[in-house]
């Protein structure tokens, strides 16, 4: 196929449409198990009932296929439960697929309504011994810790703290354009350095706006105390110098601290 705070939004995020329309082969880019679970969004055990065939709300094609949801492994919000129901599956490889085989589906959501249409990422035989649940677990912990690494390696300076009051900047009083990020800066009591340096306070940087562009920014509440991972502005978004919390990431929650010093002291 070609966030601890209370203060982000949880948002769904469907598959890019060019994700869905040019199809990545699996087999020649070897991708890692973890790979293939993070462009799924729509895990489940099923049996194929008909090739060439499509669900009523769906359109049929050589390479779709209606195939029976025997078990949800993992499902995005919002799409509900759909055991025990049959979907349409857009195949990988529609040739070798035949009525009545079972197969675990990885597949991300392409269409929603009355039905539910996904496109195939990869599949495999049904193993009970293989337990796919563990192994797709472990994948989304393999990923987080990924996600977070990033973060940690991009990351100025990388505090324990607590997050003070924040006040607009000076750059924040006049709104500069549709999707100004409004900055606020607040200071940091800091109680431990993990990376980079800072003598007892640092200031954050923040987006105070809810535009949908900035809406799971992270906006700390005063007294909050965690881990904050402080950016430089590399995209230049905000008009303002300093160091900045960007990413949901980029605050996490104090019972996080042992995983942040792990993934810390871990070779890049």
């Amino acid at each position: 196929m070609c966030s601890p705070t209370g203060f982000s939004r949880a948002v769904v995020l469907l598959a890019p449409l060019a994700f869905a329309l040019c199809p990545m082969d699996i087999h020649a880019q070897q991708p890692t198990f973890a790979d293939v679970v993070a462009r799924s969004g729509f895990i489940f055990e099923g049996t194929v009932k008909a090739v060439g065939a499509a669900t009523a709300t769906m359109t049929k094609a050589p390479n779709t296929a209606v195939v029976l949801v025997d078990r949800i492994i993992e499902v995005q919000k919002p799409f509900g439960n759909f055991t025990g129901k049959e979907v349409t599956v857009w195949l990988r490889n529609p040739e070798k697929t035949r009525p009545g085989d079972r197969a675990v589906f990885y597949t991300f959501v392409k269409a929603a309504g009355a039905t539910l249409g996904v496109v195939e990422v990869s599949s495999e035989p049904v193993r009970p011994q293989d337990n796919v649940d563990s192994r797709v677990k472990d994948a989304r912990s393999t990923l987080a810790d990924r996600a977070l690494a990033a973060r940690l390696a991009t990351a100025q300076l990388v505090v324990v703290g607590v997050f003070g009051e924040g006040k607009p900047t000076e750059v924040a009083r006049e709104r500069r354009s549709e999707h100004d990020p409004m900055p606020w800066a607040a200071p940091i009591k800091v109680e431990t350095v993990l990376k980079g340096k800072a003598d007892g306070q640092a200031v954050a940087i923040y987006a105070s706006s809810d535009d949908v562009v900035w809406e799971r920014s992270p906006k700390p509440n005063p007294g909050f105390e965690g881990v904050f991972l402080l950016q430089p502005d590399r995209d230049k978004r905000f008009g303002i110098a300093g160091l900045f919390l960007i990413d949901p990431l980029d605050v996490q929650p104090r019972a996080e601290l042992d995983r942040i010093r792990r993934l810390l002291k871990a070779p890049r």
